[in-house]
């Protein structure tokens, strides 16, 4: 289940955020490996993802992850910077969109990927959800 914050006092907040993180919702579940119910109170939610303007450009996502045990994620709180950070992997929608996917995947239980090629890398230069990506979700779900 995933709450979003619908409004932020950070300025610059736009309704092309939400749409975002939408697209990103998309990008995960089309595979199939995991299904996302949206909420609208973070108290119901799994995942809550939160807009901030208090990340530093070099790190426009933070993910925050609570256990059960050492396999099952009880709960992942997301901040994602207001504003895209300045990188030159696309345009600022595709780098907030590739942030916000990022810290999604997180959130879903999926570390850093050491490929390049991958989302999950740390320092990623892909701003889609990639095949890579959707293959180490649906080993982490057990498909």
């Amino acid at each position: 289940r995933l709450y979003v914050e619908p409004s932020s006092r950070f300025e610059g907040l736009t309704a092309r955020h939400l749409a975002l993180v939408e697209e990103a919702v998309h990008a995960w579940t089309e595979s199939g490996a995991v299904r996302i119910e949206r909420v609208y109170r973070p108290q119901e939610a799994d995942i809550a993802l939160y807009w901030t303007n208090q990340l530093p450009p070099t790190n426009p996502g933070l993910t925050l992850l609570s256990r059960r045990d050492a396999r099952m994620l009880n709960r992942a709180e997301v901040f994602i910077r207001v504003v895209a950070a300045p990188w030159n992997t696309g345009t600022p929608d595709r780098v907030l969109y590739g942030t916000i996917a990022h810290e999604l995947g997180h959130a879903l239980g999926l570390p850093h990927d050491p490929s390049v090629d991958a989302l999950m890398h740390p320092a990623p230069l892909v701003t889609r959800v990639t095949e890579r990506d959707l293959e180490h979700l649906a080993e982490l779900s057990g498909r």
